[in-house]
């Protein structure tokens, strides 16, 4: 009787160990799917990029629709507001760079790179062009960001640099045919500035000499001579439109450093010698 209540209680206690021993590896189990799965989800990936960098937006837009709700309710707090919104989008655009700089070696991760190019020091880009593949250095954005590294930009007091592009007409157009007179300069911006920017551009040409004074706007977003065409018309102007239709290709975009839209100069033309200074006008 000792004997089979000795026996009973081993067995009982195998039974024990064997269940705690089943739950162990069910633990370890979901321990290590959701170890992969984080490693799945953080994996440099292209979907993985997107997913990041849609979440980075929406967030953006949840927090944006919060603060205009509250300006609407509590005018007496627009200072206060409109701090909490640049802050809002000082996050994102920095969220946005470390996204960009993380995901590189994708193809949007790459783009993205060569977009916020100028909130990044060149010595960072350096750092994280060395580690991309052959496939990706010589990519197409591989490539812009290289002549970006390896180029000077414009900055004030820069001479001009002399782009090449074709008017609205289909004629050949070179900066350079303008020497002599003064020249605002805006990369893009046309549909951003609205229309109280559209209407101040044009009075300013109105009100000027074509002798001495010339407006141009370079319009990056158009793809052909129809799409400058077609520019003009949305947005009637006396002004030179031009393009080289390289958009983001352009040594013009790169070289000048341009990235919002409109970025504006001003060139001032000195016994030949230009003088160019970086302007803001319009808010983009």
């Amino acid at each position: 009787m000792v004997q089979y209540s000795k026996l009973n209680s081993e067995m009982e206690t195998r039974d024990h160990f064997k269940k705690i021993l089943q739950v162990v590896i069910i633990v370890l189990s979901v321990a290590q799917f959701s170890c992969a799965q984080k490693q799945q989800s953080e994996m440099i990936t292209e979907e993985n990029y997107l997913k990041v960098d849609s979440a980075i937006w929406v967030q953006y837009e949840q927090d944006m629709e919060k603060i205009s709700e509250l300006l609407q309710n509590h005018p007496e707090k627009r200072d206060s507001l409109i701090a909490a919104s640049e802050q809002v989008y000082a996050t994102a655009s920095r969220k946005n760079v470390e996204a960009a700089i993380k995901y590189a070696s994708v193809p949007s991760g790459l783009q993205r790179l060569f977009w916020v190019r100028l909130d990044v020091p060149k010595e960072t880009i350096i750092a994280v062009f060395k580690t991309l593949p052959d496939s990706m250095q010589t990519s197409p954005y591989g490539k812009n960001l290289l002549y970006h590294i390896e180029t000077e930009q414009i900055s004030e007091g820069s001479k001009y640099y002399d782009f090449q592009s074709i008017d609205t007409e289909g004629k050949n157009f070179a900066l350079s045919s303008l020497e002599g007179k003064n020249i605002l300069l805006l990369y893009g911006g046309l549909s951003c500035m609205g229309q109280f920017g559209r209407d101040y551009l044009n009075k300013i040409y109105q009100e000027t000499s074509r002798n001495h004074f010339e407006i141009v706007v370079y319009s990056p977003e158009v793809r052909n001579l129809g799409g400058l065409q077609q520019m003009r018309t949305t947005y009637p102007s006396d002004f030179l439109l031009v393009s080289d239709f390289l958009q983001d290709h352009s040594p013009m975009k790169i070289l000048y450093g341009a990235q919002a839209r409109p970025t504006c100069f001003f060139i001032n033309w000195i016994s030949t010698i230009s003088k160019l200074k970086k302007i803001t006008i319009f808010a983009a």
